[in-house]
């Protein structure tokens, strides 16, 4: 009876074919990850990878379209303005002319002549302050109460004219009777380099943020 209990401890593993070696090889190879496994997250890095550029180049190309309608906005309101320019404060002036500043200068319009189409074309402050900043822009040196360009002399003396008429008594009902000052005042604080928007706009977030200046 020993005897045989004894071949069938002998036999034992054999008939179920796993040795300590075979189980020291089974608890490895289920800790080695499978080839097809590395391959399927590097191809999924790939993927994110091309997705990612394919985003930014199409956020390049979103971009580059925006500057361009910008600069295509910016160019089309410069042209309306000088447009409104040649028609307040020149006469007889074809926009496709190439005209030379000095025959320009011969073509001015009188202050009441601009006065008149001030008050026949409807303009507004914000009309006239787009032609005194075109004019500022286009001058060769700066610009001051003390030394400004025709261009602004006259526009600003035919504005004087039109505020100096009784509200009740202007056709144009967009005039708010104080353009000449305002842009008196803002070519003033020109002289010294200082840009009136800047200032109310500073002034503007002071009033919100309760900000101070310290001297």
């Amino acid at each position: 009876m020993k005897i045989v209990l004894h071949a069938h401890l002998l036999l034992w593993p054999a008939v179920c074919g796993f040795t300590s070696e075979n189980s020291s090889r089974s608890s490895s190879d289920l800790a080695r990850p499978t080839s097809s496994g590395t391959a399927t997250s590097a191809e999924d890095a790939l993927a994110l990878l091309s997705e990612a550029k394919a985003l930014r180049q199409e956020a390049s190309m979103l971009q580059e379209q925006l500057n361009r309608e910008k600069e295509e906005r910016i160019r089309k309101e410069r042209e309306k303005v000088d447009n409104l320019i040649d028609l307040l404060l020149f006469h007889g002036m074809n926009p496709e002319s190439n005209t030379s500043e000095e025959s320009k200068q011969q073509l001015l319009h009188t202050e009441e002549q601009v006065a008149q189409l001030l008050i026949s074309k409807r303009m507004s402050f914000d009309m006239v302050n787009q032609c005194f900043d075109r004019i500022v822009e286009q001058a060769n040196r700066p610009q001051s109460i003390d030394s400004c360009s025709p261009l602004l002399s006259l526009l600003l003396d035919a504005a004087c004219q039109v505020d100096c008429i009784e509200r009740k008594e202007n056709p144009n009902k967009r005039w708010n009777g104080r353009v000449e000052r305002d842009l008196r005042k803002k070519l003033f604080v020109l002289g010294y380099g200082i840009r009136i928007e800047d200032v109310q706009k500073k002034d503007a977030i002071r009033s919100i943020t309760g900000e101070k200046d310290y001297f």
